[in-house]
């Protein structure tokens, strides 16, 4: 072997392990805070709170992410990528502090806005610094709307568009939205429900005499409305974009005779 030949192995020996580690630094990620991990990484999910790198990037990352202080942070619903942890329910579009949910008391406001429509979870509890109530144990944004949000509604409202197909367990909201509310009421898909169950029988207990007779008024929910499903959230009305789906409730008489003996009753609903 020449001496040329053996300089060009041994520099070819010392290249290749700065080209790897080049190569790996250049793939390294900076992340804030807990998020999801993509697929091609084993999926699931990872909690380190504090900043960390990933050799992968985020998956839809233009609306699932903001960028703060050099490092994606999380800012969406987390549950159907498999998060455990806490959880606070959230109705339609509202301000986040991401300057606070990843613990930076060092620099200015970092403001952003979640675009999400509907009832959805965030691992994160509100700012004080904003203007939200609590109604039927979620919270909902009844502040204004600072002029970033018109100017980036457009793009980042497509995230919508990313949780649509998902199907995972969102609030149910069963309230009125506050008046204070002025943010978009819609309706959503949500996972598709049980058969209902069947409403109980009322059942004589010992003691009383055969022959009696008792009316037992019971309200029956009639909700006009098409699959996938519905979160009732006004009164008496779901709106959904601009359609206007009407909820019916009324009053069914259920007959029931009481025998002598001890009652054993069985649930159901009127078909």
């Amino acid at each position: 072997m020449t001496r040329a030949l053996r300089i060009l192995i041994f520099a070819s020996a010392l290249a290749v392990p700065l080209l790897l580690a080049e190569h790996a630094l250049a793939k390294q990620i900076h992340y804030i805070g807990i998020h999801p991990i993509v697929p091609d990484a084993g999926g699931g999910f990872c909690y380190i709170e504090v900043p960390h790198v990933h050799v992968h990037a985020p998956a839809k990352a233009e609306v699932l992410y903001r960028v703060h202080d050099g490092g994606y942070t999380f800012v969406a619903d987390p549950v159907p990528f498999g998060y455990e942890g806490p959880r606070h329910a959230y109705y339609g579009h509202h301000p986040v502090r991401v300057d606070l949910i990843v613990d930076d008391d060092h620099g200015d406001p970092d403001v952003e806005y979640c675009y999400l429509e509907g009832p959805h979870y965030h691992y994160y509890e509100p700012s004080t610094h904003g203007k939200f109530t609590m109604k039927g144990n979620v919270y909902w944004y009844v502040g204004d709307y600072g002029p970033e949000y018109a100017r980036e509604r457009t793009r980042l409202a497509r995230v919508n568009l990313v949780y649509k197909p998902l199907k995972y367990e969102r609030p149910v909201v069963v309230v009125a939205p506050p008046p204070e509310y002025h943010g978009p009421v819609v309706e959503v898909a949500v996972a598709s429900p049980p058969p209902p169950a069947r409403a109980p029988v009322v059942a004589a207990g010992v003691g009383v005499s055969a022959g009696v007779e008792v009316r037992i008024p019971t309200p029956s929910l009639h909700v006009e409305v098409g699959v996938p499903g519905v979160v009732v959230v006004g009164n008496d009305r779901v709106v959904h974009h601009h359609h206007v789906h009407e909820v019916k409730v009324k009053e069914r008489d259920h007959r029931h005779k009481r025998k002598h003996g001890r009652g054993h009753g069985r649930g159901h609903w009127d078909d």
